[in-house]
């Protein structure tokens, strides 16, 4: 008995050293796996971009001469049915003209230029600020609200409410008290936003940044911050 009840307390201590190794090798290795996983989907977005280049300059030199990014965006549909879904990780897809005049596709979060990214998610994040922000008061009945919700390459953003210009200047990884994507707006009228420019009560100021680089917007200024600098 005595034998055994040795075995059996070995048993145990082994147990514990190969589940302990276990968490030690899931900590060891998820970020590793996540690094992988996160190269694996740039590599998918950059091919399929270059895909979808050649499909629209065929395009182009076949027919596309003259036209809107709204014509070039229904070639691209064409040429490669499910647009939405180009990018593995659910990036905006963005067509911009290139030198020659030919749409190129760009992703909201692949492009490598990380500026030019910033920029144009910036432009989209205003965008579905405003569509989401006049629903949101017609349900509210005009109430407004604290924060308004929004989905920019597939994932969610809450655009804050604030009554003064928020200290960004670049990304939020060289600046203190800001973490990750975040989005800001003031209102005309409201705190230190002037009324002069728009209506009282329409966005006068965003502010739109990830890690890397900010984007600002005032209705009497337009576009500035660290993504227009210039290099």
């Amino acid at each position: 008995m005595k034998l055994r009840s040795n075995r059996g307390g070995v048993n145990r201590v082994i147990a514990v050293l190969l589940a302990a190794i276990a968490v030690m090798l899931v900590v060891v290795l998820l970020p590793a796996w996540d690094d992988l996983r996160l190269l694996s989907q740039r590599l998918s977005c950059e091919q399929a971009m270059k895909s979808a280049k050649d499909g629209l300059i065929i395009e182009y030199l076949g027919r596309f001469k003259e036209g809107s990014v709204q014509d070039a965006m229904n070639t691209l549909d064409q040429v490669m049915i499910a647009r939405p879904n180009i990018c593995p990780a659910g990036g905006e897809v963005y067509l911009i003209k290139n030198a020659d005049g030919i749409y190129e596709p760009l992703c909201g979060l692949h492009d490598r230029d990380k500026r030019q990214r910033v920029r144009l998610n910036a432009s989209r994040a205003l965008e579905l600020l405003r569509e989401a922000r006049r629903r949101t008061l017609r349900i509210s009945k005009g109430v407004e609200p604290d924060a308004v919700d929004i989905t920019l390459n597939s994932l969610p953003l809450s655009c804050v409410r604030v009554d003064k210009v928020q200290k960004l200047r670049r990304g939020t990884g060289t600046t203190d008290g800001f973490d990750g994507v975040v989005a800001f707006y003031g209102l005309a009228g409201e705190g230190s936003f002037p009324a002069e420019d728009v209506e009282e009560g329409d966005i006068f100021y965003f502010v739109y940044a990830d890690e890397n680089h900010c984007a600002i917007w005032k209705a009497d200024d337009g576009w500035s911050g660290d993504a227009y600098w210039q290099q």
